[in-house]
């Protein structure tokens, strides 16, 4: 039984029409503000050139940072049979680790009186200790490098996996020694996702907001998401926080394109192999070399997690004084930090439901729409349109809502929600796609058999095989909402502090006990949602 085109159209509305209202045209509206009246002179456009050149700057040392550091575990990832479940976890921490924990985090570990300053100087028995980045461009580059090095281990690990699998045996079969099958095979193959992910985590860091808030170095070391939040919410000058919101959409819509452009190249290349039994020998000396990398890797992932929750049960007179073991944090959770986790519980719940709720109208639809054969119109328009948010700034989307609603409109709950439940949607739509496509055709025909239109089969058929996977989809979009601070910030609602918010308040007030006790809670939170998102992975697979 096939559902008639119109009728497809009529459900592709929800997700496109609220696309279209919370992302596209606030979108449109911050870029347009540029050429508006402005409201307090005209800015000179060369005098936006350093915010401009050092956004550049920092986001390409910050992703050869990460490629520094994620390389070697996705080579690791990459030639074993099945990856340890120790590099999987550590690929996936960053996406369940908001930024605002980074930052605290890294201050805390890393910081000039952090545990790495502390350690060195009761080892070579100094008064101050050699790590002093801190409020310097090198403390954003690390900090970003520190985020986002595992989405390099994830990327590339899984495509040089695939490819040595289908590819190496053959190699080896016509007499190519490992040395050139890699330089030869592996390598070329695995360029894509290579530069995919260096792509992701420049785009990432590009449009990065609270590390470069927290961690900058001033004027001089100031972004273009940073300064649009200064122009628009503190100086309430739209037309230069317009332009400047024109000039990062801009390259990070070119990013955006490229890293489609290599994503597609990329799966290209994995949907056609045929991946055969791979074989690996590790000698002693890279047996050695794995166990080294990946302790120096736990210290450095776990080392400012662990840093958040030691210093909640650490009670210090001065930074320079001994801690000692207090409660007292943990005593006044009950003042702001309990109502705060509440208020971002229930932003998460809200907006990962309407996350998943778009996900499957879309997904299905472009199910059906696609039918078993090749990708229609409609199809490719409900993927473009679901996966553009991942290219948004919720600088420059909180600055659109503001330009295009009105302040008082932009400053609710409601606004968050569904800001929060779009930027959502590319990972909701993906994780069920995954799951409908993966459901048999034969089973739906069985359905249809019995008389269940295509509605019914797709909500008494198709969504029950994939639970999983809509399990993990809201799982995902929960941890994404719990921790998000951007669209909180720019939208202004202070009188509605969810715990992200609580926690820079709390570092920029330098009440760090405080935001420790907080900052365990978002742990807790975010890893209480993460670990739904993968189990609903794993039952998949499984």
């Amino acid at each position: 039984m096939q559902i008639p085109s119109w009728h497809l159209w009529v459900f592709a509305l929800l997700p496109l029409i609220t696309v279209l209202v919370v992302f596209i045209l606030p979108y449109g509206a911050s870029i347009t503000g540029s050429v508006g009246k402005p409201e307090k002179g005209v800015l000179p456009v060369i005098s936006l050139i350093p915010t401009v050149l050092f956004t550049l700057r920092q986001a390409l040392f910050s992703t050869l940072t990460a490629l520094a550091l994620g390389l070697p575990g996705a080579w690791f990832m990459g030639n074993r049979k099945s990856p340890s479940r120790i590099v999987q976890v550590i690929s996936a921490l960053p996406f369940a680790l908001p930024s605002i924990l980074v930052v605290l985090g890294f201050v805390l570990f890393f910081g000039n009186a952090g545990w790495v300053n502390r350690f060195c100087m009761a080892v070579i028995g100094t008064k101050e200790g050699p790590l002093r980045i801190l409020y310097k461009p090198q403390a954003i580059i690390l900090a970003h490098g520190f985020y986002n090095f595992p989405l390099v281990i994830r990327l590339v690990g899984d495509g040089l996996s695939r490819i040595k699998k289908a590819y190496a045996p053959v190699a080896a079969s016509l007499g190519a020694t490992p040395l050139k099958t890699t330089l030869t095979v592996l390598f070329p193959l695995t360029l894509p996702s290579l530069m995919a992910a260096a792509l992701m985590v420049f785009l990432y860091s590009f449009t990065s907001f609270a590390v470069v808030l927290v961690l900058g170095g001033g004027p001089a070391a100031t972004t273009l998401a940073v300064e649009i939040y200064r122009y628009a919410r503190i100086s309430l000058d739209f037309h230069t926080a317009g332009i400047l919101a024109l000039l990062e959409t801009s390259i990070a819509g070119i990013i955006f394109g490229g890293y489609l452009f290599f994503e597609r190249k990329a799966q290209g290349i994995r949907s056609d192999i045929e991946e055969r039994p791979l074989e690996s020998r590790e000698t002693w000396v890279g047996m050695g070399i794995r166990i080294l990398y990946t302790l120096g890797i736990l210290v450095l992932v776990l080392g400012p997690l662990l840093s958040i929750l030691g210093e909640s049960f650490l009670m210090r007179n001065s930074w320079a004084s001994a801690p000692s073991l207090s409660l007292k944090w943990w005593r006044a959770l009950g003042e702001r930090s309990i109502p705060a986790l509440f208020r971002s519980l229930l932003l998460a719940f809200l907006s990962a439901t309407l996350a998943c709720i778009l996900g499957i109208v879309a997904a299905g639809t472009a199910k059906y729409a696609d039918g078993v054969r090749g990708f229609s119109f409609l199809g490719t328009l409900l993927r473009v349109c679901t996966t553009a948010p991942l290219a948004s700034s919720g600088i420059v989307l909180g600055l659109g809502w503001i330009t295009l609603y009105g302040r008082e409109q932009a400053r609710s709950i409601w606004a968050a929600v569904v800001i929060h439940g779009v930027s959502g949607l590319p990972f909701a739509y993906h994780a069920l796609s995954q799951g409908l496509t993966s459901v048999p055709v034969n089973t739906l025909h069985a359905a249809s058999v019995f008389g269940a239109n295509p509605v019914q089969q797709m909500l008494s058929v198709a969504l029950p095989l994939s639970a999983q996977r809509l399990r993990s989809a809201w799982g995902f979009a929960a941890a994404l909402s719990l921790g998000e601070l951007n669209a909180v910030m720019m939208l202004g609602l202070e009188d509605w502090e969810t715990l992200p918010l609580l926690i820079y308040r709390a570092v920029g007030s330098y009440r760090y006990g405080t935001a420790c006790a907080a900052g365990t809670l978002l742990i807790l939170s975010c890893g209480c949602f993460f670990w739904m998102s993968q189990r609903g992975t794993e039952g998949k697979k499984s």
